[in-house]
């Protein structure tokens, strides 16, 4: 409860300088608070014949299970399953490589190193699994389609190329060298498409912005399934101390489908990641963070940016893992 009681107090904190001041006549992006949170893809356009390269790491955790809104004890869950998952980690490296082709349109590529470890249990063992390497590419154009005094919106033409392995395999508890299941997987074996929109607002002391991207697959991969669609909603509201420092927070939702199709390498009474039916859900996140910029001297130009992220509502269609604490840390200089 305390949690989400200061969620709206963070966010009406540092929107109230956006609302109690006049813009100013243009945009400015020479400031920290001038690009969006860690966590944000895609949230400014380039100007012509700009380069941007960006660095992220991200860590998400997970531990103990639920079904809907509800947290179940373990052997509640064996009751159904031979085996439920403990806990998980997943750690991302990614790289983003951005190019200005005009001052309204900007291309983006991101690539991305996974690494990600479960542990299993059933009433007398527990086994861990770990796997890494590349995960599914992500290009996109954005497009520019307002930008006047301090406002800015664009647009995201984006797709996802399959290129993530979904053969990943692993010992179990009952068995060994098996396919893992659906969320260890390092990519989707899914083409899909990601349109979306950016919009920010700016004044002398703040930044606010909204983004809304969706996931849309195309195809059953070649283990006959996809992964379900998913939107996601962020909105945040950065506050500037000074030329380098600022602070932000802010929501964001994430939903997503079942599963289409089933991998018939994998057992639905095993556990509950191998189990495809009813595996939509919906999570929301609070981020809270900060960015730093270095306008002049030898790192001129250099970003810095941390949040914390942690969880205010879960709920999944059927047994799944609950999502904990995570962060994301990033580094990005334009040139």
């Amino acid at each position: 409860m305390l949690k989400r009681s200061l969620v709206p107090l963070a966010l009406i904190a540092l929107a109230a300088p956006v609302a109690s001041q006049e813009a100013p006549p243009t945009w400015s992006s020479d400031r920290p608070d001038g690009v969006a949170p860690a966590g944000v893809i895609g949230d400014r356009l380039l100007p012509a014949g700009a380069f941007e390269a960006q660095y992220r790491f991200r860590r998400a955790k997970f531990e103990g299970v639920q079904v809907e809104t509800v947290p179940l004890e373990f052997v509640d869950v064996l009751d159904f399953y031979s085996t439920t998952p403990f806990q998980r980690s997943d750690k991302a490296y990614e790289v983003q490589l951005q190019y200005g082709v005009s001052d309204d349109l900007s291309l983006v590529g991101v690539g991305a190193w996974l690494d990600r470890s479960r542990d299993l249990i059933d009433d007398e063992f527990l086994v861990g699994t770990d796997v890494s390497g590349v995960s599914d590419l992500f290009v996109e154009a954005l497009w520019g389609v307002w930008d006047r005094d301090a406002i800015r919106v664009h647009l995201h033409v984006g797709a996802e190329i399959p290129i993530g392995s979904i053969e990943e395999r692993g010992d179990l508890i009952d068995s060994s060298d098996q396919v893992l299941a659906y969320e260890m997987q390092l990519g989707t074996g899914s083409f899909g498409v990601v349109p979306g929109i950016t919009a920010q607002i700016q004044n002398e002391f703040a930044t606010v912005g909204a983004q809304v991207r969706g996931r849309i697959r195309l195809n059953d991969n070649d283990r006959d399934y996809r992964l379900g669609d998913e939107v996601e909603g962020s909105a945040w509201a950065a506050y500037r101390f000074n030329r380098f420092f600022a602070v932000n927070a802010g929501a964001r939702l994430r939903t997503w489908g079942t599963i289409q199709g089933v991998d018939s390498a994998l057992d639905p009474t095993r556990d509950p990641g191998e189990d495809a039916v009813f595996s939509g859900g919906e999570r929301v996140d609070v981020p809270i963070g900060m960015n730093v910029y270095l306008p002049e001297g030898k790192l001129a130009g250099h970003r810095l940016a941390f949040e914390f992220v942690f969880p205010v509502h879960q709920d999944y269609d059927a047994v799944r893992m609950t999502g904990e604490t995570g962060f994301t840390l990033a580094w990005r200089k334009m040139f």
